[in-house]
């Protein structure tokens, strides 16, 4: 091989390794179809053929100017969008090319002002679903996916679907759905599911919140999913699940604006696929601080502040309404047998006598704690000491019961437990080094 060759070889293979992959396919001739790629230098995007509604092009944006052809070709490759070919992707709405948005704030503004037009909704409640809409852009590169849980009349979750239908990237609207139909979506494809549908097979719902994170894919049989997307659901009651965040809509007063579906066709995509193209590498290195929210929202709450880290408004009151909802699931944890039992151990690491504690004891204590909250269940002891082991820590069985030594290193780890499950002490009081090594804080009355 010469040396022309060889250097041409070397960039197809930097090329291929440094590109992140949104859904693509090497065919025989070196071409590669593909949904999307993020490519050093430059961001590719399927967009729908204006002349041929039922085929794709190839979008590009290299942070200067946007391009829309048949066949791309960068570093030595060349790339060609996917066939839809049959199945949900058939349902999928593809952007068109995209145009410049103006101002994040404009963009912000206009969402908002269409919310209120066609739903009428309270403004904290319209800027989470705008948050929702903004996160389903980036979903490629975050840990878990945007999931929204939207409660309310039929007539008003039926709206506000079909709205979020407008902005959402890649938006599928279903309204009744099974595991077969969700297993013809095409791999790394990452659309948005906007279910208007209450009662969900288990199968399904399980199958749909285990795909909330990017890294682990899904085995069922012989076939292999890949859900990984923002999702919105129709739900009667709130399912706890702290992965996603609920929105209630109240039934609306008065006669609203109609939607057209010509006005449905003349929505927000193409705006806000520039938005995406021209905000991707921002938004894939930014870091959002999300200590103060409870450990289960804090990679979920990342997902929804990231896109809208710059937009200060939207950022502030969707922020407090995380952080409201992260207070309600802390209240929660009260009761979580986890977190009672780390509270518990918490308080015989602080007693006089520290030399050790028994498995029964530390039972009991659980249960004074749980009674004192108006809480019926109890905690055996057989099942404080399999929660003690869940959490790694471990005694020895002696003829008096399990026997659990405390020494200065177990004060350590349960403190330290005590911080990641953000328990208080028991008694209000920060009583040794460790509560304030481990910044464990005094219980709010």
């Amino acid at each position: 091989m010469n040396n022309k060759a060889k250097t041409n070889a070397k960039s197809k293979s930097n090329a291929t390794n440094n590109r992140i992959i949104t859904g693509s396919e090497v065919f025989a001739d070196g071409a590669v179809e593909t949904f999307g790629e993020a490519l050093p230098g430059l961001m590719l995007e399927s967009v729908v053929d204006p002349d041929h509604p039922g085929h794709l092009l190839l979008h590009t944006w290299n942070g200067h100017r946007a391009t829309t052809a048949r066949k791309i070709e960068h570093g030595g490759v060349a790339y060609i969008p996917k066939n839809l070919g049959s199945g949900l992707v058939q349902s999928v709405c593809f952007a068109p090319p995209s145009l410049p948005f103006g101002t994040p704030a404009k963009v912000i503004s206009s969402l908002r002002d269409f919310l209120s037009t066609y739903a009428r909704l309270q403004p904290e409640v319209a800027d989470l679903l705008v948050a929702f809409g903004l996160a389903t852009w980036f979903c490629d590169v975050m840990t878990v996916a945007p999931v929204l849980y939207l409660l309310g009349p039929d007539s008003a979750v039926s709206q506000t679907l079909r709205l979020l239908g407008c902005f959402c990237r890649l938006p599928i609207l279903l309204g009744d759905i099974d595991f077969a139909g969700l297993a013809t979506l095409p791999r790394r494809l990452g659309a948005t599911l906007l279910i208007n549908q209450r009662h969900l097979s288990r199968r399904v719902q399980r199958t749909l919140l285990a795909s909330n994170r990017r890294h682990f894919g899904l085995v069922h049989g012989s076939e292999r999913l890949d859900l990984f997307s923002g999702k919105a659901f129709s739900c009667e009651d709130f399912p706890g699940d702290e992965s996603g965040l609920r929105v209630s809509l109240s039934p609306t007063p008065g006669l609203l604006p109609t939607l057209s579906d010509e006005q449905e066709q003349r929505n927000f995509q193409t705006r806000l696929l520039r938005y995406r193209i021209a905000n991707y590498d921002k938004v894939r290195g930014r870091r959002i601080d999300a200590r103060a929210f409870v450990p289960e929202m804090r990679e979920p709450a990342s997902t929804w502040l990231a896109p809208i880290a710059d937009c200060p408004g939207l950022r502030e009151s969707v922020y407090a309404e995380i952080l409201r909802q992260s207070r309600e699931a802390a209240g929660a944890r009260f009761f979580d047998p986890k977190c009672v039992v780390v509270e518990a151990a918490l308080f015989f690491c602080h007693d006089p006598d520290p030399a050790h504690f028994f498995v029964g004891d530390l039972a009991k204590k659980v249960n004074d704690l749980l009674k004192g909250r108006h809480e019926e269940s109890n905690l055996s002891d057989k099942k404080a000491g399999l929660v003690l082991r869940e959490l790694g820590v471990y005694g020895e069985r002696g003829a008096a019961g399990y026997k659990i030594v405390v020494t200065d290193a177990l004060r350590e780890q349960i403190h330290q437990l005590a911080f990641d499950y953000q328990v208080p002490a028991v008694d209000g009081v920060r009583r040794c080094r460790y509560c304030r090594v481990f910044q464990v804080l005094p219980e709010v009355g």
